[in-house]
């Protein structure tokens, strides 16, 4: 908005002033004194020249308004997300072409329809709690659900609401960011199938364990024979155990490198494909087939990533590479991003330590419990430690939560606990877990190394 210096006055100003210097003045020129000609001559070309600075403020204003406005559509239409600003019934106000080109709707036919007219009917009441929440708190709401285009072919959108108002009329209006998000999700679910596939394993294995531990102690009563019997069993169980941590852990392993090294392979090769097939339309004047195929190129980008994320959750390579305090830093700084749970850690151990076997397990025990944290704890911050004192190292995960119940610290059903102590004691070192209601828990594991250690 152009403001008014010294030497601007309001135009109305301006033509009371004159009137009230001609207001008794003689209308006749010749009769007018020749000092007071002078004067008002004056007058007049110091207004004139009053008059032409105001003109050029006003043409270099409207310049600045131009040049504003057309970085504001250039700004609103290109985005990389659609924006859609929605009135309170729910009803497209406006829309830039990236929102368009989501729906696949020519954006003048996108106002005053309704939203929720490409939402999946099954999401619905997800979009119907996120603007009931966002008119109750006022504050910015996200929600995913499913959209479909105006092709019918469906989409996973991640959407983004603010509340505020019409700058034109002053009425409230919802602005909605919305951006695809099918590559991610379909990612995640890939990683759930995978986990839950694991999970089955682990709970499958358990089973079988807790079975054989409930038919071993009923042979107690048989005597010295049948005790005798019950600890060779045992000791089988427990090489069981050993051997279902290792095979799982290869598992983890053989998977983690079959998708980084086949399908992150492929994936690469196909960008590298694109690419060229990019560079050669560009030079044979196909723009608008060069624009596409880059489109498609940065979605093997993300899914690139999303690959490599995968392979990188199921055996993270820099545990191999850079040793288990490397690893440990890369864990908690990941789960930190993923939960927003603070996590701080400290470690005093060295930065690579010497036993394979060993730093594996200290990894998965850290990331199991930071597990039950995500899972249980309902907390805000976890302190992760690993110190060496004397021939021993000691592996501490505390959080500040709800804390653990006695009750459930040794129950058959808490499978993260029960893993943690079983790497524990095969490794022949001792497992210490304890938490009181409000004042968080602690998970605190004792390692031999040197001569105490036990070799697996």
């Amino acid at each position: 908005m152009l403001k008014k210096g010294k030497n601007q006055s309001d135009p109305s100003d301006l033509r009371r002033r004159a009137e009230e210097l001609l207001r008794g003045k003689p209308a006749d020129p010749a009769a007018i004194p020749p000092e007071e000609s002078g004067r008002l001559l004056h007058k007049l070309r110091v207004h004139q020249v009053e008059l032409e600075m105001q003109n050029d403020e006003l043409r270099r204003a409207q310049q600045e308004i131009e040049a504003s406005r057309a970085k504001y559509f250039d700004l609103y239409d290109m985005a990389p997300v659609g924006y859609f600003t929605v009135s309170e019934k729910g009803l497209i106000l406006e829309s830039n072409l990236r929102a368009a080109n989501l729906l696949g709707v020519e954006r003048n036919r996108l106002v005053k329809q309704p939203l929720t007219r490409h939402i999946v009917p099954e999401d619905q009441d997800v979009y119907y709690l996120h603007r009931k929440r966002l008119l109750e708190t006022g504050a910015r709401q996200v929600a995913e659900l499913r959209m479909f285009r105006q092709d019918g072919s469906p989409f996973w959108a991640r959407m983004e609401t603010d509340a505020g108002r019409d700058g034109e009329n002053g009425k409230p209006v919802h602005r909605v960011m919305l951006s695809d998000i099918t590559v991610r999700h379909l990612a995640e679910l890939a990683l759930t199938n995978v986990n839950r596939e694991l999970e089955s394993r682990v709970d499958q294995r358990t089973a079988e364990l807790l079975t054989a531990n409930k038919l071993m102690k009923k042979m107690l009563d048989e005597g010295k024979r049948a005790e005798e019997m019950l600890t060779k069993s045992r000791e089988r169980l427990r090489n069981l155990s050993e051997r279902l941590q290792s095979l799982l852990e290869e598992e983890r392993t053989r998977i983690s490198r079959e998708i980084h090294d086949e399908l992150g392979q492929a994936l690469t090769a196909l960008k590298m494909d694109l690419s060229m097939t990019r560079r050669s339309l560009d030079s044979g004047g196909h723009a608008g087939q060069s624009a596409k195929i880059h489109e498609i190129e940065r979605a093997a980008n993300r899914i690139i990533r999303t690959v490599r994320k995968i392979a990188t959750e199921l055996r993270p390579g820099i545990l191999d590479e850079l040793g288990v305090a490397a690893a440990l830093e890369w864990a908690t700084k990941d789960f930190q991003n993923r939960t927003g749970i603070r996590c701080n850690v400290a470690i005093q151990a060295g930065h690579k330590l010497s036993d394979p076997v060993r730093d594996t397990a200290i990894f998965r025990i850290v990331q199991e419990a930071l597990t039950n944290v995500m899972r249980h704890a309902a907390a805000s911050q976890v302190n992760v430690s690993l110190e060496k004192k004397d021939n021993t190292l000691i592996v501490a995960v505390r959080d500040n939560g709800i804390g653990i119940m006695e009750e459930r610290i040794f129950a058959p059903k808490s499978l993260g606990l029960t893993g943690i102590r079983e790497r524990v004691r095969m490794l022949g070192g001792e497992t210490e877990i304890s938490g009181k209601p409000g004042k968080g828990t602690l998970i605190r594991v004792t390692l031999p190394i040197g001569k105490g250690a036990k070799s697996v």
